[in-house]
């Protein structure tokens, strides 16, 4: 749990006893239920916006944190160590780093945060993948990035956090199509974390160290009340993060 005055998050919690020196979750809503809105992009007060940015980088141990606006694409960035702050970029969906107290950060309301970890190497990588960035292989290139700085996909870990379930996801054929899945004639649900597992295994990456969240952001039924939904109707954001701490 959260210490008083830290941002409401979800952690995944075997890595949170297993690689003390990572900071990764998922931000929340406030216990009482109300919003915790992250995002930079919409109605958000400014000064509401930059305590919360704050309170996240001191919660997380970094100095720097590192976001960009999101464009359901697979272009990545790799940040390098830098002044202290929050830093947003143009026009991409992923991140990655070598570097001590750098917080790598992407905004989420039913699309999936991708952690990557390369805990021997300590290289990270932390991905947005709604349908299209997926389809358009972020996933991949993430993997593939890691690679070329000398990470074994084998010796990855990864895990898909809260993000819209399988049941509550319905989409067109177009997304089936665009995801490589024979498409339906008509509106139906699809796992999209599900595809990305399929992606992940394909990618080289071990199924004993892919992991999933119970988390749904849409339905009560899996914890939907926590989190900001989009198909739910919320204008807010949550902010999945990953770093290492300095």
């Amino acid at each position: 749990m959260p210490a008083p005055g830290e941002p409401p998050r979800v952690v995944h919690p075997e890595w949170a006893r297993a690689l003390p020196w990572l900071a990764q979750g998922t931000t929340a809503r406030a216990p009482d239920g109300t919003a915790h809105d992250m995002g930079f992009f919409g109605d958000a007060q400014a000064s509401d916006t930059e305590a919360r940015w704050a309170e996240l980088r001191r919660a997380a141990g970094c100095r720097r944190a590192v976001h960009a606006r999101q464009v359901h694409r697979a272009d990545i960035l790799v940040h390098e160590a830098g002044a202290a702050g929050v830093f947003v970029e143009e026009g991409h969906d992923g991140h990655l780093t070598e570097r001590r107290g750098v917080l790598l950060t992407v905004s989420v309301a039913d699309c999936v945060p991708v952690s990557v970890v390369d805990p021997g190497g300590r290289r990270i990588a932390l991905l947005h993948a709604g349908w299209r960035g997926a389809a358009a292989g972020i996933l991949e290139r993430g993997v593939s990035a890691l690679a070329r700085l000398g990470s074994d996909p084998t010796e990855l870990l990864l895990h898909l956090g809260p993000s819209i379930c399988g049941s509550c996801y319905e989409v067109g054929p177009e997304v089936f199509e665009a995801l490589g899945a024979p498409a339906p004639a008509a509106p139906t649900p699809i796992d999209l974390r599900a595809a990305l597992v399929e992606r992940a295994l394909a990618a080289g990456l071990l199924a004993e160290r892919v992991t999933v969240s119970a988390h749904c952001t849409r339905c009560a039924a899996r914890g939907g009340a926590a989190f900001h939904s989009h198909r739910g109707g919320d204008p807010e954001r949550q902010v999945a993060f990953l770093g290492m701490r300095a």
